[in-house]
């Protein structure tokens, strides 16, 4: 549980940036990728199973589905960092939740676009939360 001071103020610059500006910068998630990825392979290869969010975002993205490039890179160290604490199941839950959370907003504020990041970050810390308690 030692990361979720660093996580938390992590996820707090990434949200209200993608408030802000409704993007997610590379040098926010860049670092945070290459650190998961690496972590992942030297100390719990099983959390690479988390990779399995950005193959769908982008997945979604090639087909034109609303997703950006911002949120598949994000995607990449939430995955990994949701599978440590949860597994697949704990991925596929945030990947709902982030889902459910961005689709209410857009509903509520009738416009067509919107910001991910924000919702992508609740999710993935609804359920490392619920997973380590």
């Amino acid at each position: 549980m030692w990361e979720l001071g660093g996580v938390l103020a992590w996820s707090v610059t990434l949200a209200i940036y993608d408030i802000a500006y409704r993007r997610l910068p590379d040098w926010l998630t860049l670092p945070a990728t290459g650190l998961a990825v690496v972590a992942a392979v030297f100390v719990d290869k099983q959390a690479l199973v988390g990779l399995l969010w950005p193959a769908a975002y982008l997945a979604l993205a090639w087909r034109g589905g609303g997703i950006g490039g911002g949120d598949i890179k994000l995607a990449v160290p939430l995955g990994i960092w949701v599978a440590h604490h949860a597994g697949l199941f704990g991925v596929v839950v945030a990947m709902g939740l982030a889902s459910a959370l961005t689709l209410v907003l857009l509903l509520l504020r009738r416009s067509p676009d919107g910001p991910h990041g924000p919702a992508m970050l609740l999710g993935a810390w609804t359920v490392v939360l619920n997973a380590v308690n």
